[in-house]
């Protein structure tokens, strides 16, 4: 007599999944599995996809859970940063005193490395994520003085605009002497922001040494 119940019930059911767009999947007498082969599909264009094998790919950024969530197994998240140092140290020369530029001038180069979601381009850093992030900013600058007297300064830029309250200084009294500059920051990266270091001194055409530069960028 169950076995009876259970076929007319999974007949009836299919009889009524006939021209149906839309599923409604409710309590049932039985205890019903559900099998998705490969992909669920929603309204509002979010999918939620087994086509690779051992992987469960949801498209819909997760905004909210309600409830006790418990993981089993490995799981992997998408972290974004990356970080730009100076490769080839070399001479900066400040075309006008008190006014920033970009450290990079002459032989100063610089390389990329663990870069997620991000681009680089000499010592420029671009986030390519779509959804904007709050991220650390961690700056380390290594400058050596040809000025007898020169008062240098460091800042974080962001789109190419100086970032009040990043700006770090050092007061340099004789020539050849080096000091670290470093400073952090938290800030916001939406779709192809970029962050980068500037630096200045207070007179005209003073030159400085890099030595280094480390720009480290987490999300946070």
């Amino acid at each position: 007599m169950k076995r009876l119940t259970t076929f007319l019930f999974l007949f009836l059911f299919a009889l009524t999944l006939q021209g149906q767009k839309v599923i409604n999947l409710d309590k049932s007498p039985l205890d019903t599995n559900v099998h998705i082969e490969d992909t669920l599909f929603f309204d509002n264009g979010a999918y939620i996809s087994n086509e690779e094998t051992d992987t469960l790919k949801i498209t819909e950024t997760v905004t909210k859970i309600e409830g006790d969530l418990l993981v089993t197994g490995t799981t992997f998240f998408t972290h974004s940063g990356g970080m730009t140092y100076v490769s080839t140290a070399g001479t900066q020369t400040i075309g006008t005193g008190g006014t920033f530029e970009r450290l990079n001038e002459g032989a100063i180069a610089y390389t990329e490395s663990h870069l997620h979601d991000f681009t680089h381009s000499d010592g420029r850093l671009t986030y390519t994520g779509t959804v904007t992030k709050h991220f650390d900013v961690a700056v380390y600058v290594n400058i050596e003085s040809d000025e007898a007297s020169a008062l240098v300064e460091v800042i974080l830029a962001k789109g190419g605009a100086t970032i009040t309250g990043t700006e770090m200084r050092h007061d340099y009294r004789a020539t050849d002497t080096d000091a670290v500059l470093s400073f952090g920051w938290l800030l916001e990266l939406a779709t192809n922001e970029y962050i980068e270091v500037f630096g200045t001194s207070d007179q005209d055409n003073d030159t400085f040494f890099v030595h280094n530069l480390q720009m480290i960028i987490n999300e946070h």
